[in-house]
C-alpha cells in the first residue's frame, strides 16, 4: 500500500484512384506558373551545410569590424574624457560600448582585456557621478563594474546617488549597494542609511511572509481538495474483508486513515459513509439508488456538496467526473476501460493527477494502491 492516498474506482467516497497522362512540357508549364514565380528549388545538403557556413562567417566578420570600430570609439571617448567637457555623456557612452564589447566572440575568447576596460568604466562613471549624481549614472555603473574590484567605487557613488533617488526607488537602491556592501549596513555612509535598511528589512520581511501565508493556503487548500477527493473516491484503499461493495474499506491519506463503511451493506446501491481522521464524517448517497450507472452526492463535514457523474452511464467502465464544493472538477479515467480491473487516474484541480492500481486486478476485492 502506497502512502500516497489512494483513488480507486473513483466512485468519490464523498467525491483518386483516378490516373492521368499530363504531357511533361505540361508539368513544366505548370510548375514555372504562378504570377510568374517558379517553385522553390530543394537545395542539396551539402550546398545548405555550405550555406550556414557561409551566413556564420558572414556574422563573424560582422561581428569582428563592429569590435574594431567599439575600440576606436573607445579611444576617441577616452581622449574626450579627459578634457572633460562632456564627462557625464561620454562616461556613459564609454561604459554603454564596454558593455557590447563583453557580449562579442572576442571577448569571450580573451582577446579583449574586458575586466581591464570595465573597471577603468566605473572610474570615468564616478567622476560623472561626483559631477551630477544620478539613478541612471549608478545604474550602469553596478552593470558595467566588475563586482571583485569595484565594491568601494559603487560605495562612494550610493553616498552620492542617494539624495536622487525617488521614494518608491529607495528600498531597490539600498538593496543594490548592500549587496555591494556584502550585507554590512556600517558601510552605507549616507545620513538615513540605517532607516534605509530598516525599511528594506521590513519590506524582505513582509514579502517572506506572505509568500509563506501563500504556500499555507495553498497547502491547505490541496489538503481540502484531498479530503474531498478521498471522501468521494469509490473503494480508494484496502477492501474491509475483501469486499469493498458490501463492506467498505480503508483510505490512507497524509492526515491518516479515512473508514468507510457501506450504508445497508451495499455501497453500489445505498452509499457509503467515510469517517475522517477527527472523527467527522462524509456522506454519500447513490443516484437513483445506482452508484456505478448515476453517479452520486457527497456531503461533507463543512457543508458544502460534491456531485459525481458517470461518464456515458458507466462508471466502472468509462469512469467519472466530480464537481467539488468551489467550483473546481476532478476527472477520472478508466485504465483499458476497466477501473474494477486495471484501475483509474484521476486528474486533480491544479494540475495534480493520481494514478490507482488494482491490487491483484480486484479492486472491489483487495482493494487499489495510489501514487
Amino acid at each position: 500500500m502506497s502512502k500516497a492516498w489512494t483513488l480507486v474506482l473513483g466512485l468519490p467516497v464523498v467525491l483518386g484512384m483516378g490516373c492521368s497522362f499530363i504531357p511533361l512540357q505540361v508539368q513544366t508549364q505548370a510548375q514555372t506558373s504562378g504570377f510568374g514565380e517558379s517553385e522553390p528549388v530543394e537545395v542539396p545538403p551539402e550546398n545548405r551545410t555550405a550555406a550556414r557556413v557561409a551566413e556564420v562567417e558572414k556574422k563573424e566578420d560582422a561581428e569582428a569590424t563592429r569590435v574594431e570600430e567599439i575600440q576606436v570609439e573607445l579611444a576617441s571617448l577616452r581622449s574626450k574624457i579627459t578634457e572633460g567637457k562632456d564627462l557625464v555623456d561620454d562616461a556613459r557612452s564609454f561604459a554603454e560600448h564596454v558593455i557590447e564589447l563583453r557580449r562579442t566572440k572576442a571577448a569571450r575568447n580573451g582577446e579583449i582585456e574586458v575586466a581591464k576596460l570595465e573597471l577603468e568604466a566605473a572610474g570615468y562613471l564616478e567622476k560623472a557621478i561626483e559631477k551630477a549624481p544620478s539613478l541612471e549614472s549608478f545604474d550602469l555603473l553596478t552593470e558595467v563594474a566588475p563586482h571583485a574590484d569595484a565594491n568601494a567605487i559603487v560605495l562612494r557613488a550610493c553616498h552620492r546617488v542617494r539624495p536622487k533617488v525617488p521614494a518608491a526607488d529607495v528600498p531597490s537602491f539600498t538593496g543594490a549597494c548592500l549587496s555591494w556592501a556584502h550585507d554590512d549596513p556600517k558601510k552605507l555612509k549616507w545620513a538615513s542609511a540605517a532607516s534605509d535598511v530598516a525599511q528594506l528589512r521590513k519590506i524582505e520581511a513582509e514579502r517572506v511572509a506572505a509568500e509563506a501565508a501563500a504556500e499555507e493556503a495553498e497547502r491547505k487548500a490541496q489538503a481540502k481538495t484531498t479530503r474531498y477527493v478521498a471522501a468521494a473516491e469509490f473503494a480508494a484503499g484496502r477492501c474491509k474483508f475483501s469486499n469493498c461493495l458490501k463492506d467498505g474499506w480503508t483510505t490512507s491519506t497524509p492526515e491518516g486513515d479515512i473508514d468507510v463503511r457501506c450504508s445497508f451493506g451495499d455501497c453500489m446501491k445505498d452509499g457509503w459513509e467515510a469517517r475522517y481522521p477527527d472523527g467527522t464524517t462524509a456522506r454519500t448517497r447513490c443516484s437513483f439508488s445506482n452508484c456505478v450507472k448515476n453517479g452520486w452526492e457527497t456531503s461533507f463535514p463543512d457543508g458544502t456538496t460534491a456531485r459525481t457523474r458517470c461518464s456515458f452511464s458507466d462508471c466502472v467502465k468509462n469512469g467519472w467526473e466530480t464537481d467539488l464544493p468551489g467550483g473546481e472538477t476532478a476527472r477520472t479515467r478508466c485504465s483499458f476501460s476497466d477501473c474494477s480491473k486495471d484501475g483509474w487516474t484521476t486528474d486533480l484541480p491544479g494540475g495534480r493527477s493520481v494514478v490507482c492500481r488494482c491490487n491483484f486486478q480486484k479492486c472491489f476485492e483487495d482493494g487499489a494502491t495510489c501514487n
